[in-house]
């Protein structure tokens, strides 16, 4: 079983089920999530001017402000709208964007991460926690209400027949040094090294 497939040891689809994960790179930047909001409630081709009008409308800055549009402008043209074409989520010609007929990313499936755009740390919290493991922790954290400990956490993990979390020590090692402490800096998580607990805060609810 796939690691990217399902949450615990239930059936429950986790939120990015549909989205392979050698996509979740693009989304880990709120101006893509935004682009493809942005393309997804349009519908139709947009010119690079258009676009760049609609996700600054989007975003708290001034529209009028040329700096600002120019700025944006150049980050799509050699940033973002690269990247979603190589994935082959966006086709970008001469009379502007539109999404492909079926992209591996469907503007539907990333309402969650949508909620993040508007954070103070959005995109370091999209670096950080757009990740399958890191996703399904905050799932398994949400089941209970208490805090759960590094061995449980490591224990339902490795519970998935998939790669370093076969086995249980790895996972606990992979947890404790990295998944755990990435997600408690950016504030989504509590993890106490000493009793090894962790607690998902509850501000982070309506992420899952």
């Amino acid at each position: 079983m796939s690691l990217d497939a399902y949450l615990g040891g239930d059936n429950t689809p986790e939120p990015l089920a549909n989205v392979p994960t050698e996509c979740y790179e693009i989304l880990r930047h709120p101006r893509r999530l935004r682009i493809l909001e942005v393309l997804g409630s349009r519908g139709s081709r947009l010119p690079v001017s258009e676009l760049t009008t609609e996700l600054i409308e989007r975003s708290t800055t001034d529209a009028s402000n040329g700096h600002v549009r120019h700025s944006v402008r150049v980050s799509l043209v050699h940033n973002h709208l690269p990247r979603l074409e190589t994935y082959d989520v966006v086709d970008w010609n001469d009379d502007g964007i539109s999404l492909v007929d079926e992209p591996p990313v469907d503007p539907a499936d990333i309402s969650l991460l949508l909620e993040l755009c508007d954070a103070e740390n959005a995109e370091r919290m999209l670096e950080t926690l757009v990740d399958p493991v890191r996703m399904r922790l905050l799932s398994l954290l949400e089941d209970g209400d208490r805090p759960l400990s590094l061995e449980q956490l490591a224990a339902r993990l490795s519970a998935l027949d998939t790669g370093q979390f076969t086995d249980q020590s790895n996972a606990k090692v992979a947890l404790h040094h990295s998944h755990l402490p990435a997600m408690a800096d950016v504030g989504v998580i509590s993890y106490d090294h000493e009793s090894r607990l962790v607690t998902r805060y509850d501000h982070v609810a309506s992420l899952i």
